[in-house]
């Protein structure tokens, strides 16, 4: 079928805005230059540098996994040693740990938020205080339960439901989180929270994507947002009222089969896969482009 001129013209353009906007972002193919040890490598769902401990970055697995952490060096090796078995994180339990971050008071703070059938009603943000990498045990300092605001979509209509979501993050002493979602993410604020009671989340912004966000991570200068999605990285620069800015510093990941843990490591963002592996990227490597849906 022929398309009236008018229609063709604006598919053409289209078209070449797609193109253009793709090729002015790089790939890069990532080389793993390490898989992490086991026991710590099972699952792999969440990683953070540590901001005391000098070359110390914890890592825990999702689902399906014990409810610990693990002390690794930037090598992925175990720091305790071979016989080392984590530290577990005493009655937190792990339904669905999907990603960790860094509190300002130098606490652990890990996200029970995986949902992949959007119906529970036990989500959680778990902190803990920091321990050695030797511990084998660590104690719950709060957990603060939470819900998110009522959908508006069918779902919504029909039941009480909540998002799935793999990335957890703290800025300004705040802690967010982002929704896992095909086209896009939302930001959500987990305001004022008390250990042991139900919060409801507030929306902050979304923003379009073009893959699941699998995990973020905030610089300890808090001056660059990292989130991560199956096959692109992303940093922006938040500013007190502004997560997703409207130019951000982006690259897509290829040659990863499921990258699901991102944090800083001075001007370098290390990615972690399901599977254990390790890649590096430099933030030299990234370019800066503008957001398409503003």
């Amino acid at each position: 079928m022929k398309l009236p001129k008018r229609i063709a013209l604006s598919f053409l353009f289209l078209g070449m805005s797609f193109c253009t906007s793709a090729q002015n972002i790089p790939k890069i193919e990532l080389e793993a230059y390490k898989r992490i040890d086991a026991p710590a490598r099972n699952e792999v769902s969440g990683i953070i540098k540590s901001q005391k401990l000098e070359g110390v970055f914890w890592v825990h697995g999702d689902s399906g996994t014990p409810d610990k952490i693990y002390a690794i060096n930037v090598d992925g090796e175990l720091i305790a040693g071979d016989d080392y078995r984590g530290a577990e994180v005493k009655g937190a339990g792990n339904s669905d740990w999907e990603d960790m971050a860094y509190s300002a008071s130098g606490n652990l703070i890990i996200g029970e938020i995986g949902n992949n059938c959007e119906c529970r009603d036990d989500l959680k943000v778990i902190v803990i205080e920091e321990p050695s990498p030797e511990d084998d045990e660590v104690d719950v300092i709060a957990e603060y339960y939470f819900s998110y605001p009522k959908r508006n979509d069918l779902l919504g209509k029909l039941m009480r439901s909540n998002y799935n979501a793999e990335a957890i993050f703290e800025f300004g002493g705040e802690i967010y989180i982002l929704t896992k979602q095909s086209s896009k993410t939302m930001l959500f604020h987990l305001e004022n929270p008390q250990n042991q009671q139900q919060h409801e989340l507030t929306l902050i912004e979304s923003m379009e994507t073009e893959h699941y966000v699998t995990a973020a991570d905030i610089s300890p200068d808090q001056k660059y947002l990292a989130v991560l999605t199956y096959d692109q990285i992303m940093v922006f620069e938040p500013t007190g009222d502004q997560f997703f800015s409207s130019t951000y510093k982006t690259a897509f990941l290829e040659n990863t089969k499921q990258i699901e843990s991102v944090t800083f490591d001075g001007d370098d963002l290390i990615i972690a896969e399901e599977e254990g592996q390790l890649y590096r990227v430099s933030m030299s490597d990234l370019v800066e482009v503008q957001r398409s849906d503003l």
